[in-house]
């Protein structure tokens, strides 16, 4: 499963709430931090390689830049609290190169106090300081119904914040994992070890995959043939394009194209 960077998300420098119903997310990352909380119903949650289905009531935590996707089976009422890396410096700092034993807490107690302090952070928007203290003290309770360990290979958060960044910005000019180092100013080797310990798949997999989505978003539109969705995309070729999105997808553009039209009918 490819995960994809959360450009939309990344953007917004503010304090994120939202409640849901059936909810869905897919493997996604992104820097700021992800209290989800599963208020009614049950839902099955994927956090930075961790697998579990969470009868509510229950909490899913994901720090920066962990993966994470969750999806619900039957019925769910959900909400989000997305916190940005700039408002908990302190935290950021705490948990920098470390990752959750398990990003789960079902204890109801623990649910209970963290949703408390979730609607006192949305009600208390116009009070910063007031905010602020509610926002620490989640993620001190957090820290007492969790423990840290250390990550595989150090992640230097504001570099990892660059490197997507500049893809996302130069994909479309056929940009490879060679030109991305020498923009660094490091070997391909650094930035492909580094890349990979990062976010646990390859540079040169996530270049494509980034390719391959707005390929489709433009084949969806359906105002372009597949040669200029794929050219436009940064694909140097067609016989790349149509290998890269085979291997993805174990299907041929058109045949996805086919596929789409067929559900919108």
């Amino acid at each position: 499963m490819q995960a994809r960077f959360n450009i939309e998300r990344e953007r917004n420098v503010n304090i994120f709430t939202k409640s849901y119903k059936n909810d869905r997310c897919l493997f996604q990352f992104h820097s700021q931090i992800e209290v989800y909380f599963v208020d009614e119903g049950e839902m099955e949650m994927l956090v930075d390689g961790k697998q579990e289905k969470l009868t509510a009531p229950a909490v899913s935590v994901a720090l920066s830049y962990a993966t994470h996707a969750y999806k619900t089976p039957g019925h769910s009422s959900s909400s989000v609290l997305l916190l940005p890396a700039y408002i908990c410096e302190e935290f950021m700092l705490l948990t920098k190169g470390k990752r959750l034993r398990t990003p789960f807490i079902k204890d109801p107690t623990a649910y209970a106090k963290l949703r408390e302090c979730y609607l006192a952070i949305k009600e208390s928007a116009d009070k910063r300081i007031k905010q602020l203290g509610y926002i620490y003290t989640l993620l001190g309770i957090i820290l007492d119904y969790t423990t840290l360990a250390e990550r595989e290979g150090e992640m230097d958060t504001e570099l990892a914040s660059r490197i997507l960044f500049y893809i996302d910005e130069n994909f479309k000019n056929g940009i490879t994992p060679i030109s991305v180092a020498q923009h660094f100013g490091y070997s391909q080797s650094y930035i492909s070890r580094y890349f990979s310990s990062s976010f646990g798949t390859t540079l040169s997999r996530y270049l494509t995959s980034v390719k391959l989505r707005n390929a489709i978003m433009l084949m969806h539109e359906g105002k372009h043939d597949i040669t200029y969705c794929a050219l436009e995309s940064g694909f140097a070729s067609m016989r790349t394009f149509y290998r890269a999105f085979h291997n993805e997808f174990g299907i041929s553009p058109t045949d996805m194209i086919r596929g789409h039209s067929a559900v919108a009918d």
